[in-house]
């Protein structure tokens, strides 16, 4: 049963979208904000729908999983509400292996215990909270997650348009039309905390003014996002960092250099692969190597339940030591299958067909980069491009499953948006000359 609280609050979240107007927004398309919020609404309470009566397993579903585990975690409030917050800010090992409420608890603890992977108690946190708040039930607790990606994907909009030039209503409405995103981040899982939260980094970073309030805004976010998943965060940190790189060089560059510079010298390029280069031999040397550990782990329990569970949609994926041959051995495979599956023989369920339209859109973010190229936006070229590579890399090396690949994939497509955009663009006007 949905919670009278939460129905107000989205009634007047609907009622102040309507009435009052929003920075970067079009008044007379409000309309637009408002299907698209219905929209992810609609959805949320489908993909529920979907894993309570057709996939009926509550204990291998992830929205029903994370949030069993929160309903659990608020009956300690109501007995002991300092034990409660003392585990929920990690002061406390309650839920921790031979702790006192660990039974009870079966999502807390990662299988691969690696906190590099978090996003579990990030999930059940927020259950736990919106618990405390009023929300009695999981379809109650789809609505504020939906309104969590929907914020997210405003703010990610906002940024994009601003920094492109291109209108954020049709971004907004380009970003929803992708499966992953509509689906992902409208349920009651990471994908929405993970895009509200890129949301209101990127948006502190680029929209804000005042530069004291705009790094402590991004810092908070990213603080935010590395206890959601801390890769994302790391990852989104690299694009700040790579973007503002290549805007003081480009800004330096055209107010002209002190000390000669070569032309083909490219300091986006270089300096990213001169620190990947330094971490390689420093772990080579050291025999210290916690990233591909994580990652040869992660895979490793990856396969383990995909056998386990015979997975349809499993994909061939050959298990890596954490060393760099073999961890080179299996990336070329995981490129593949993060960038080209589902191939033809891949198709075996819904969402391997859902997959078919975002191997598309990744053929037009290929064009996308081409076209860029002239466009003067050099610094957020390179950023989205390790970005992205980054972010393929770490999917593409642990996800031997296609509906879990389909899924991780959803923070890659906010960034890549204008490429999108422009490869779309062209092949409209092209079209418009011929007919």
């Amino acid at each position: 049963m949905v919670s009278w609280p939460f129905l107000f609050g989205i009634f007047a979240l609907f009622i102040c979208l309507w009435k009052f107007p929003l920075p970067g927004f079009e008044q007379n398309k409000k309309y637009i904000l408002l299907f698209i919020l219905s929209l992810r609404i609609a959805v949320g309470l489908g993909t529920v729908a979907l894993y309570t009566y057709y996939y009926t397993d509550n204990s291998k579903a992830d929205v029903h999983r994370y949030y069993n585990d929160a309903v659990n975690m608020a009956e300690v409030h109501a007995n002991a509400p300092d034990e409660f917050w003392a585990n929920w800010f990690g002061l406390a090992t309650d839920f921790e292996y031979e702790g006192r409420h660990f039974d009870c608890m079966l999502n807390w603890v990662h299988p691969y215990g690696n906190r590099m992977y978090n996003d579990n108690r990030a999930v059940i946190r927020t259950h736990a909270i919106l618990r405390l708040l009023g929300g009695n039930s999981l379809w109650a607790h789809s609505l504020i997650f939906s309104i969590f990606g929907f914020v997210g994907s405003y703010l990610l909009c906002r940024v994009v348009g601003s920094r492109w030039n291109l209108p954020p209503t049709g971004l907004l409405i380009l970003l929803h039309a992708i499966p992953a995103v509509l689906i992902w981040s409208s349920a009651p899982l990471k994908e929405a905390l993970v895009l509200l939260q890129m949301g209101l980094a990127l948006g502190s970073w680029f929209l804000i003014k005042n530069r004291i309030w705009s790094f402590l805004g991004a810092a908070a976010a990213i603080a935010l996002l590395h206890f959601t998943k801390s890769y994302m965060a790391f990852l989104l940190l690299g694009f700040i960092s790579v973007y503002s790189l290549s805007s003081y060089w480009e800004s330096k560059k055209n107010n002209g250099f002190k000390f000669k510079v070569p032309s083909y010298f490219i300091p986006e390029l270089v300096f990213p692969l001169l620190g990947i280069a330094f971490y390689v031999v420093f772990s080579s040397l050291t025999h210290w190597n916690p990233i591909l550990s994580m990652l040869s782990t992660k895979l490793h329990h990856f396969l383990n339940l995909a056998a386990a569970e015979q997975a349809g949609s499993q994909v061939y994926l050959p298990p890596f030591e954490p060393d760099w041959l073999p961890f080179l051995a299996t990336l070329k495979w995981g490129f593949v299958n993060a960038l080209f599956r589902p191939l033809p023989g891949d198709f075996h369920g819904i969402f391997t067909w859902i997959m078919l339209p975002e191997s598309m859109a990744i053929l037009l973010i290929g064009f996308g980069l081409w076209l860029g190229k002239n466009k003067g936006m050099r610094a957020w070229f390179w950023a989205s491009l390790w970005y992205g590579l980054a972010l393929l890399v770490l999917m593409g090396v642990t996800t031997p499953v296609l509906g879990s690949l389909f899924r991780y994939k959803m923070p890659l497509w906010p960034l890549f948006l204008p490429y999108l955009w422009l490869s779309i663009e062209w092949i409209g006007k092209n079209l418009k000359r011929r007919f």
